[in-house]
């Protein structure tokens, strides 16, 4: 059996048992096949599209964790347009490939010789035409850059991969010191970021951001965009966006946000958590306002209402009964299992649900939290319809 069969034969398997299936063919290429496998499986629900092309090459498990999901490929490429484009960091070129349909030029910029061989299979059996891959640094690349541009796409990574990163200028290229060679080649410039970036900070560190997008995946944060402009100084508009079956989106800025006041309340009627990349976002104040809500205390990023809002991006809760955080409470209740979720609270998921003696699931929701009174309460809830929306 050759690597190819052996892939197609074992591209189900749980990775630790084609590990020790492996270990008895010392023959096959290790390390490639599992990482193979790792794609394959990885590339079913992350990239649809690659994973239905036969004979597509996968890179290293780290490379397919960092990549851009299909859907967020497609996302940021529906962002700018123009005639041409560089994708300084182009990695796996999930990025490069669905921005290659909305531009009629692609330079894909890659230092790594592998991820570009790599690419260079995959475009061909993607059918890919109008893509220029070339194997450099993108700080050579920048130096030696003659023509113009319409946009910059940088996704600079973690200089330790070890390491846990909360500033731009912990990773690289280093992006606010490029900046300026940048603007020379092109008037945008798109730099994507891993949610654990600061966004605030960041936009401090950048000069010329006009958007910011927070993007999730059915309320996973995934990724942050910002968008700079030549010579631009404007206060940055903050668009939050949940792709889900109908997209969820908000739009708000930092000056408003620090600007808005808002009532505080018990819990009503209904409950209402945002969703992941309003939370990101930080969209407190704005998203209570935007739907006259009242908010259940100033750290406690929990609305409620006595009527009903439809079109909440977010999670919506019919509110059944409110009570202390006390066992001798609970138990009159009845409830055996709940779906706990801890919000400003002094316990966690954890240790509620064994102060309760709660096992986890069932129809109920339970959100353990601080009101504004500083007091810890139980909030027993029902899901409701999730209404998807885009909210200007």
């Amino acid at each position: 059996m050759n690597k190819s069969e052996f892939i197609q034969h074992s591209k189900n398997k749980p990775l630790t048992e084609v590990a020790l299936l492996l270990n008895k063919k010392p023959k096959l290429d290790k390390e490639f096949i599992l990482s193979q496998i790792n794609g394959i499986q990885k590339a079913k629900n992350k990239l649809p599209e690659f994973y239905n092309t036969p004979n597509i090459i996968y890179p290293s498990k780290l490379s397919m964790e960092q990549c851009s999901s299909e859907r967020t490929g497609i996302y940021k490429s529906q962002l700018i347009e123009g005639n041409s484009l560089i994708d300084l960091t182009g990695g796996f070129g999930v990025d490069s490939f669905y921005f290659s349909k909305n531009f009629t030029q692609i330079t894909y910029v890659e230092k790594n010789v592998e991820l570009v061989e790599t690419v260079k299979n995959n475009f061909g059996l993607l059918k890919v035409k109008n893509v220029n891959i070339l194997n450099t640094t993108a700080e050579d690349f920048i130096n030696s850059a003659k023509e113009k541009v319409d946009v910059i796409y940088i996704d600079p990574s973690r200089r330790n991969e070890n390491q846990r990163v909360f500033k731009l200028n912990e990773c690289t290229p280093n992006t606010i010191e490029l900046a300026p060679q940048l603007f020379k080649i092109a008037d945008k410039i798109l730099i994507k970021t891993a949610p654990l970036l600061d966004i605030k900070l960041t936009l401090k560190d950048l000069k010329c951001v006009t958007n910011v997008w927070v993007v999730s995946v059915n309320n996973d944060c995934k990724e942050v965009l910002y968008l700079l402009e030549k010579d631009k100084v404007v206060e940055p508009k903050i668009n939050t966006i949940n792709l889900t079956n109908s997209n969820q989106e908000f739009y708000f800025d930092y000056k408003t946000e620090s600007n808005s006041l808002v009532e505080y309340s018990p819990p009503k009627n209904y409950l209402y958590e945002p969703n992941s990349s309003i939370m990101k976002a930080g969209a407190f104040n704005s998203i209570c306002n935007h739907f006259s809500m009242k908010k259940l205390a100033k750290n406690t990023h929990l609305y409620t209402s006595e009527n009903l809002i439809e079109n909440f991006p977010g999670r919506t809760f019919k509110i059944e009964t409110v009570i202390n955080y006390s066992l001798k409470d609970f138990k009159k209740l009845g409830i055996k299992k709940a779906n706990v979720s801890c919000r400003n609270f002094k316990d966690s998921v954890e240790q509620v649900q064994q102060k309760l003696k709660l096992k986890d699931g069932g129809g109920i929701y339970l959100f353990a939290t601080t009101d504004s009174n500083n007091k810890p309460i139980l909030i027993i809830s029902v899901k409701i319809k999730v209404w998807d929306s885009q909210i200007k």
